[in-house]
């Protein structure tokens, strides 16, 4: 694999409570905990993924300095597919600028299989992070070698190794699909599906059918099994918007299924601003509870609002489609305000900055999308800048939460999950034509008459200040 320049690792220590050895969550981030409902039950107590292999630095370099370069034998790769080896380090010194260290994996002949460098402009924390890189592994021994640059001294707490890709993926996403295109189920052989569902209703039985009449295929590789069926096969009859869950033991994955894109639907008085609010459906795929900005955005009472006529817009907590329903919704329902909101830590969270990556690779094993794709240092668009900076005026915003007795934070780390691409993509199909950003909201569960009630008016707010501040009232 080639060498992944610029890595800009998502560390655990900026979105959630730390690996061992790394601390807390960054003092005064409102983002932290926001992976919770995905960690809860599925990491052991140190914060390494469940089975996943862990060497400490004292065992895999004994006596090695920070300043010196670390190479011994790493377990955990008899496996077969595309793993993950995670060094936990941190960064004491370093020059101003140029590349700080590099991580490869090495075959037993000590030829480089892959590798990952990472550059002053990549460092985010001065505290432990997670420095990542993957390889297509098969299942031989490797080793694992992290060199630091010429004046730099890194530590090394310990390497843990664990598969890329979570155990079960749904393609192509969410999204219009026609009766005749392909769905497509990737899940580990160990694990069989044990239920899918259409809208609530259980079409396990159907797939069995369709896989013993040969209209639905199963494939088998060394370790990865793969359903293929067709749309209209396996739904038929489904509604206008349907969603589809799978379960494979104690995996899941959900997409949702149209028939035609969201409606250009505007509430109001056609001759104000048209304003674009948007939320995310539940998350994880497998969770209990709504998503706290899905549930905001439809408990916005619009006719509250001066100035202003809102469409709705809950969306797929998925990295690609996700921005691509956005994008596509700016391009033909001509919005001139955007305003995303999704879910967060313990507090309102005013985001400021939009970054050109997309990475949870790393944090604690990798938090998968709702169809079950786990991102790590990619960028979004490479072609792009890397960062993008809020379209909304946040300077108007946050006293007009603040006077409904909400306490707003100013945030500079959105994540680089789905929030940051959703945020990344409204930026830049807004940008040169109107108003556009990201605001999170607390984390909640209980979505009583007064917590809906309370959602809808912070939404409000965040609007009315927006179109105020456009007008210079």
């Amino acid at each position: 694999m080639a060498a992944v320049a610029g890595l800009l690792a998502v560390t655990a220590t900026a979105v959630l409570c730390g690996c061992a050895g790394g601390g807390g969550a960054t003092a005064g981030n409102p983002n932290a905990n926001m992976f919770r409902d995905f960690i809860d039950g599925k990491f052991d107590g140190d914060g390494h993924p469940v089975n996943a292999s862990v060497v400490q630095a004292s065992a895999l370099c004994p006596g090695r300095a920070a300043r010196d370069a670390c190479q011994g034998a790493l377990p955990g790769a008899a496996q077969y597919g595309e793993l993950v080896a995670n060094a936990r380090i941190k960064v004491d010194a370093h020059a101003a600028s140029g590349e700080l260290a590099t991580l490869a994996i090495l075959d037993s002949n000590g030829t480089t299989l892959a590798s990952a460098t990472l550059t002053v402009d990549g460092l985010r924390s001065a505290d432990w992070f997670d420095f990542p890189m993957t390889w297509d592994s098969s299942g031989a021994a490797v080793s694992v070698r992290l060199v630091p640059a010429a004046g730099t001294q890194v530590e090394l707490d310990y390497v843990e190794v664990f598969p890329q890709r979570f155990g079960l993926v749904m393609s192509p996403g969410s999204g219009v699909t026609a009766d005749s295109d392909q769905l497509e189920f990737e899940l580990p052989l160990d694990r069989p599906l044990d239920r899918l569902s259409l809208d609530g209703t259980d079409v396990t039985s159907r797939l069995q059918m369709l896989l013993d009449s040969g209209e639905a295929t199963r494939t088998t590789t060394d370790f990865r099994a793969v359903v293929d069926v067709a749309v209209g096969d396996l739904a038929a009859g489904r509604a206008d918007v349907s969603q589809l869950e799978v379960r494979a033991q104690d995996l899941a994955a959900r997409v949702e299924l149209r028939a035609t894109p969201p409606a250009c639907a505007y509430e109001g008085d056609a001759t104000r601003t048209k304003v674009l609010v948007t939320g995310f459906q539940p998350f994880p795929a497998d969770a209990d509870h709504d998503n706290v900005s899905g549930v905001a955005v439809t408990a916005l009472d619009a006719s509250t609002l001066h100035g202003a006529r809102v469409m709705r817009l809950v969306v797929p907590v998925e990295y690609d489609r996700a921005p691509a329903e956005i994008v596509d919704a700016i391009a033909r329902c001509q919005p001139d305000v955007v305003i995303s909101f999704g879910q967060g830590g313990d507090t309102i969270a005013l985001e400021e900055t939009a970054y050109n990556l997309q990475d949870t690779g790393e944090v604690d094993g990798g938090v998968p999308d709702n169809r079950g794709v786990i991102r790590a240092a990619q960028p979004i668009d490479p072609a792009a800048a890397a960062t993008r900076a809020t379209l909304l005026p946040l300077d108007a915003i946050e006293p007009a939460l603040e006077a409904l007795g909400e306490s707003p934070a100013r945030s500079t780390d959105p994540g680089r999950y789905v929030c940051n691409n959703v945020m990344f993509a409204d930026l830049g199909a807004m940008a040169g034509r109107g108003r556009a950003g990201f605001i999170h909201l607390p984390y909640t569960t209980d979505f009583d008459d007064a917590t809906r009630a309370r959602l809808g008016k912070i939404v409000a707010a965040a609007i009315q200040a927006t179109i105020d501040d456009s007008a210079g009232r």
